[in-house]
């Protein structure tokens, strides 16, 4: 099919083709455009996030960042006394907070 022969399909300028053409290299391209096009071209537009990593592991990183932010804060806190933990201890201790916040409420994980 040529531009002329989609542009028409699509009911637009073969002009307005190239700049739906060019958004889409660009990364500008709407979804209303992309579904025109779709539609004249017999096809269905499909709209998909795919997550680069298991959700488990997203979620399990996420409660890591979290126990080592929460931690941190009580270990600094700690250190002006001179009493905060080794790192050793830290260590074990965030990964056991992280466990814990995973089983609590995986959705609470993303509250700032």
């Amino acid at each position: 099919m040529t531009r002329t022969q989609l542009a028409r399909r699509i009911g637009i300028a073969r002009q307005s083709l190239a700049q739906l053409e060019d958004n889409e290299t660009k990364n500008t391209a709407t979804l209303a455009g992309l579904q025109r096009a779709a539609d004249a071209l017999g096809c269905d537009l499909q709209y998909v996030l795919v997550p680069r990593q298991p959700l488990a592991r997203m979620i399990a990183d996420q409660a890591l960042r979290r126990a080592r932010q929460k931690l941190a804060r009580v270990n600094q806190s700690q250190a002006l006394e001179a009493s905060a933990m080794a790192t050793d201890a830290f260590s074990v201790a965030v990964t056991d907070l992280a466990r814990e916040l995973e089983l609590q409420r995986p959705a609470d994980l993303w509250n700032d």
